[in-house]
């Protein structure tokens, strides 16, 4: 998704193997891969119900993007990163019309109901330039919503704003110039995946306990073999809904359906319904084979 993904919605889709196999070359002017890649984009971005399982699940440059009811295996990369000052369209809600353009921010980032699971190493992924083998690019790997740290809660953000005062522009300009706020909420951590910092409600489990999540082909169809509900037990966290997640701040526009109408996420990878008991991730109830 580059540049004007607003509106754009990511739902119920299976992502694996989206890596450069070792034995491959890293190429002068080739990028990293990874599951999902949302650039330079105001929102909002929506992406629910999906199944992560690469090393890398999103290239994160870009602000204004919901995770809602993912299972995430992969890391969170070019977070803050790779947009510089560039100014990019946002557009009237629902329209092509433009309605303004800005630079990004980062942040005004929503992690609602997500399992998050160290599944490959965890170490920083270096890679070399052919040309000039002194170049080295590092790339995050360790999973989780830790990346945002230094990231305001909307409240942090919002204090900074004296609205009973006439604006004095100049004091507030490390705050125009700030990172945008985060939310995060009901999400679990397994394997050694790290939370952020002002989690709320969230579950983490040590690193000692051994996560199983294994993708399996047999006769034509997928199978995901898993033992993540074992450590999730009575876990649960609310339904999420549009009301929620709010408006993306640059086009002020909701975290709605393409027609405009709310989202209640009450409906997991397969279309089956959530119950009062809401678990984190994109099925409804558990299993430890699930044919996809």
């Amino acid at each position: 998704c580059d540049w004007e993904a607003q509106g754009t919605r990511i739902t119920q889709n299976l992502l694996h193997d989206n890596q450069r196999p070792p034995y491959a070359k890293n190429l002068p002017g080739s990028m990293m891969s990874q599951d999902l890649f949302v650039e330079v984009s105001h929102g909002p971005t929506l992406i629910d119900n999906n199944i992560l399982l690469s090393d890398v699940s999103l290239r994160f440059a870009t602000q204004g993007v919901a995770l809602v009811h993912n299972l995430i295996c992969g890391a969170f990369t070019s977070v803050g990163d790779g947009t510089h000052w560039r100014y990019t369209p946002y557009h009237i809600p629902h329209r092509t019309e433009v309605m303004g353009f800005m630079t990004i921010l980062h942040g005004d980032n929503r992690f609602y109901n997500n399992v998050f699971v160290q599944k490959w190493p965890s170490e920083d992924y270096v890679t070399y330039n052919d040309q000039d083998p002194q170049e080295a690019i590092s790339e995050n790997r360790l999973v989780g919503t830790h990346v945002f740290d230094e990231y305001p809660t909307y409240d942090e953000w919002i204090s900074q704003f004296d609205f009973t005062q006439r604006p004095n522009m100049m004091a507030l300009e490390d705050a125009h110039f700030g990172h945008l706020p985060i939310w995060s909420e009901g999400n679990v951590y397994l394997n050694g995946a790290k939370p952020w910092k002002k989690e709320v409600n969230g579950l983490s489990v040590d690193s000692e306990h051994e996560i199983k999540v294994e993708l399996v082909e047999k006769d034509g169809h997928y199978y995901l073999n898993t033992n993540i509900f074992d450590h999730l037990k009575d876990f649960s966290s609310r339904m999420v809904n549009t009301e929620i997640l709010g408006k993306a701040f640059e086009p002020e526009q909701y975290f709605e359906d393409v027609d405009g109408t709310p989202i209640r996420f009450d409906s997991d990878y397969f279309g089956n319904h959530r119950g009062v008991h809401v678990i984190p991730g994109p099925f409804a109830s558990p299993s430890d084979s699930i044919k996809l």
